[in-house]
């Protein structure tokens, strides 16, 4: 019996939830970028900092949480389709990690603990045991449609 250890599991769930967080942080530097460099052309040479500043704390509450669903399903669904050991609580895990750390990013960023942390804690592990299922689906589906059945042709063309 091949059974991966469990240290695997952990770093595939711990890992994922980072690159949630990590991720999320790429998907709000593109747009502060652009209008850094939109600025910079604009200005011809150094551009506001106070502008940019202002830009980017007005983008992260509205695209953070976002970011961070889609980011959930999406490595949950990656994950768990890669893995044959991996289930849908291991997405789910993986959500809550990415809950967790991002809760713990809007604080060291001077954020209050809120409801609405709370409930994106709730909605990221919904979303990542929701992307454990599909991953599952999809990894089942891809097995069986490899699977060849002896004395059965694997061609799909009628006879």
């Amino acid at each position: 019996m091949d059974r991966r250890p469990r240290g695997n599991r952990a770093l595939r769930i711990v890992g994922g939830g980072a690159a949630v967080i990590a991720g999320s942080f790429l998907v709000l530097f593109v747009p502060v970028i652009v209008y850094a460099v939109g600025l910079a052309v604009g200005a011809r040479g150094v551009p506001d900092q106070r502008a940019i500043n202002t830009f980017a704390a007005t983008l992260s509450p509205a695209l953070m949480p976002w970011a961070e669903r889609a980011l959930t399903a999406g490595v949950t669904i990656w994950a768990v389709r890669r893995d044959p050991g991996a289930r849908p609580v291991d997405g789910f895990f993986t959500g809550l990690v990415a809950g967790v750390l991002g809760v713990g990013v809007t604080l060291a960023f001077g954020a209050v603990l809120a409801i609405g942390s709370a409930v994106n804690v709730v909605i990221l592990a919904a979303l990542g045991w929701l992307g454990g299922f599909v991953g599952q689906r999809i990894r089942a589906d891809h097995s069986s449609k490899h699977t060849v059945i002896p004395g059965r042709s694997t061609s799909t063309r009628p006879r």
